[in-house]
């Protein structure tokens, strides 16, 4: 296994709810996550993750915008300082906190939303994290994010004490459980805040059908509305039921003394402070799958305990009606109605996932928002390796040599597909194959690279492949990488991984900036590196992958129509396109990493780009062809302005400046001075030739696919005699 995600919590103030016990018990199912906690205020919860052995720091935040604020900033310094790979913000608080401190330090931002409460924030929070778990389907739909995904409360482990043994635990904490076998028994487990329903509970006691019954209020007072309990105990004896209402305190994994209940009362209701419904209500599941009836009011709990026209698990009664929750405990006083309810809720509830499974769905999230798929996890599905070759007999030792290495499982091989090498390419292939029989070549002369990739995947024995192009150079674990990427628990049809551009000379390296983004910004994006990414579009993209370093299933090859043979150019790109829209999960893997040479002469690179634009514009992918599009018009306005006059130029000048900041800055960090200059001439020579070979690739459009200038094919290889160029 590969080393765990570094993960910072930010979770709201210190107390025991319903979201930092969904966080405590994913925690404890797995150790994929080295994790390190920031509260926003202090409570019980601190005293948890000390137990646990995780570092936990308090920053104290009050509830204004200021306060906010301000945390915020100190909570960016510490993210500068401690450089996780990802933040989870657990609750509104904290993201409110967490989004902005992440998108200042580059770190990404994993919001977890367990209620419906401020709406008005959602759209400014969806926008500025990167993803988002819901622990319900209905949070999933109102979090307003792109990515949300459900990470619901999960089952408990384990099984609940048996009625007795939890009757016996119940007194221990304070409750006067009543010996007459006439007596029910009302459960309620929540934080002590008025919108939980619980004083409707104490209430209902005093109202017909609630003779019978007595009540344990099992929880704490909640730092936002102390003395709460008091409020409630001052009820029950204004109601005349203070010896049937017992308060029992917080009690640790209080789902194991359910079973002691007759009924448990979900009847969160809108207040003042907060009108929203029950998010997900895990005291309800935990009920449901002790076999105990839910009284609960309407919302999403409501749906799943009383669902429209299936058979019942409880009863749902309207919110603050407690002559309505009397009526329901008259009814739940016949045994046999509680039996059959009971047995539809552990009916419900039998494939709930449990703590390990929703615990893999949260750290493959995390996982795959820090662009590190499969971090904490070791693969163990044997790969495919599929290259095409043409004419490497100078690059392709270097390729295999490391690539053998990492062939580590059983039934791991290498597929190289010979596109007719003039050269001993195919020699030295075989020579490999001789010594080592996981592997194979193929023989097929005057295909192109798509046709190559299509027919090696076809030969493959694997349903996981990998691909990679001869001269470039895999790093040590990018096999590792991509295999691991592909053992997350939902895996991915389509891994991309990324690429890091050498060059030797002030132009090459000049090119390298303003053409490639570098691994970093993938893991690490600074504010004007996402800035610069939406409005520029420079950036890895999960669903724009490159040959040198892709991995993806045979089903995801199959059901994308394989590799577009119809142009010589851009088949990566369309590949991964069609992959996303034939419905497969698409991630970028930051980690799988090769490094290629840029081209060492500017007419090669300028053949290069011409050729990227052609084949672009060959495919008609509206993305690629309006990119290129895109480019040229912004060129030919920019030229317009330099002769209409100084402020057009002063305009121009600001608006170009903007585009090359991020290459500029590239060559800034690795320290390549004599390269700064040569920037912006590159950025402009690679713009313009694949604005030209987009419109000669249009115009060529339904003809067939010739040699581009100079004698060279759309492989950077030449058409009419070896070349020895590393891939495109």
């Amino acid at each position: 296994m590969n080393r765990p995600l570094r993960v910072t919590v930010v979770t709201n103030a210190g107390v025991l709810g319903g979201a930092e016990l969904w966080l405590l018990s994913l925690l404890d199912s797995t150790d994929r996550l080295d994790v390190d906690v920031v509260m926003l205020g202090e409570g019980p919860l601190g005293d948890q993750f000390r137990r646990r052995g995780v570092p936990c720091v308090t920053l104290p935040t009050g509830r204004t915008g200021a306060a906010v604020a301000a945390s915020a900033m100190s909570l960016a310094r510490r993210l500068r300082a401690g450089r996780p790979d990802v933040v989870l913000a657990n609750g509104i608080k904290a993201a409110c906190v967490c989004a902005p401190a992440a998108w200042l330090t580059g770190v990404r931002c994993v919001w977890a939303k367990h209620d419906y409460t401020h709406p008005r924030l959602m759209k400014l929070l969806a926008t500025l994290t990167d993803d988002c778990v819901a622990t319900a389907e209905g949070l999933v739909l109102a979090s307003l994010h792109p990515r949300a995904v459900l990470v619901p409360f999960p089952a408990p482990e384990g099984t609940a004490l048996p009625r007795e043994a939890a009757r016996r635990e119940l007194l221990r904490h304070g409750a006067r459980l009543g010996a007459g076998p006439d007596e029910s028994l009302l459960l309620t487990v929540s934080r002590l805040v008025s919108n939980k329903g619980v004083d409707d509970a104490i209430e209902a006691l005093a109202r017909p059908g609630g003779e019978r019954w007595r009540l344990a209020v099992v929880g704490g007072e909640a730092p936002t509305e102390p003395g709460e309990q008091s409020r409630l105990a001052k009820l029950a004896a204004e109601a005349g039921v203070s010896d049937r209402v017992d308060f029992t305190g917080w009690i640790p994994d209080a789902w194991r003394i359910i079973p002691a209940a007759d009924a448990v009362a979900v009847l969160t209701k809108p207040t003042p402070a907060m009108p929203y419904p029950e998010g997900f209500g895990a005291v309800a599941l935990e009920a449901m799958r002790s076999a105990v009836p839910v009284i609960t009011t309407p919302g999403p709990v409501a749906d799943r305990v009383a669902q429209p026209g299936g058979a019942h698990a409880g009863i749902a009664v309207p919110p603050g009606d407690c002559r309505e929750v009397g009526l329901a405990l008259r009814r739940l006083t016949d045994g046999d109605t509680r039996l059959a309810m009971g047995s539809v809720g552990q009916r419900l509830t039998a494939s709930h996932p449990g703590p390990a499974e929703c615990a893999g769905r949260l750290a493959q999230v995390l996982s795959e928002a820090a662009r590190l798929p499969g971090t904490g996890l070791t693969g163990t599905v044997p790969v495919s390796v599929v290259t095409t070759v043409l004419n490497e007999a100078g690059t392709i030792d270097r390729l295999l040599g490391p690539l053998v290495g990492q062939l580590v499982e059983d039934g791991d091989e290498i597929v190289v597909v010979d596109g007719g090498s003039a050269d001993d390419t195919a020699d030295r292939v075989e020579a490999w194959a001789s010594k080592d029989a996981r592997i194979r070549l193929l023989r097929l002369p005057g295909s192109g690279i798509p046709a190559g990739r299509n027919a090696g995947v076809k030969a493959a024995r694997n349903s996981l492949i990998a691909c990679t192009d001869a001269g470039c150079q895999p790093g040590p674990d990018w096999l590792a990488r991509l295999r691991a990427a592909a053992a997350e628990p939902v895996p991915a049809g389509l891994v991309t991984g990324v690429y890091r551009v050498d060059g030797h000379g002030a132009l090459a390296r000049a090119m390298s900036a303003a053409g490639y983004p570098v691994p970093e910004e993938a893991r690490r994006p600074g504010p004007w590196t996402r800035v610069s990414g939406r409005l520029f579009g420079r950036g890895f993209d999960a669903t724009m992958p490159t040959g040198r370093s892709v991995a993806f299933t045979r089903a995801a090859w199959r059901d994308a129509g394989g590799f577009p043979e119809h142009v010589r150019a851009a088949e990566d790109v369309l590949f991964g396109r069609a992959v996303a829209r034939a419905g497969h999960r698409v991630v970028l893997a930051s980690s799988a990493e090769v490094r290629w040479e840029q081209r060492p002469t500017l007419r090669r690179t300028v053949a290069m780009y011409f050729r990227y634009g052609e084949g672009g514009g060959r495919s008609g992918d509206p993305r690629l062809l309006g990119r290129d599009a895109a480019r040229a018009v912004a060129y030919a306005v920019a030229l317009g302005a330099v002769v209409t006059g100084p402020r057009a130029r002063s305009v121009a000048a600001t608006a170009f400046a903007a585009y090359v900041s991020l290459p500029l800055a590239r060559a800034v960090r690795r320290r390549h001075w004599e390269a700064v200059p040569l920037v912006p001439f590159a950025a402009a020579v690679r713009d313009l030739a694949k604005a030209a070979g987009a419109g000669r690739g249009l115009v060529r459009r339904d003809g067939p696919e010739r040699a581009a200038p100079g004698g060279r094919d759309a492989d950077g290889r030449e058409a009419d005699r070896p070349d020895e160029e590393g891939p495109r």
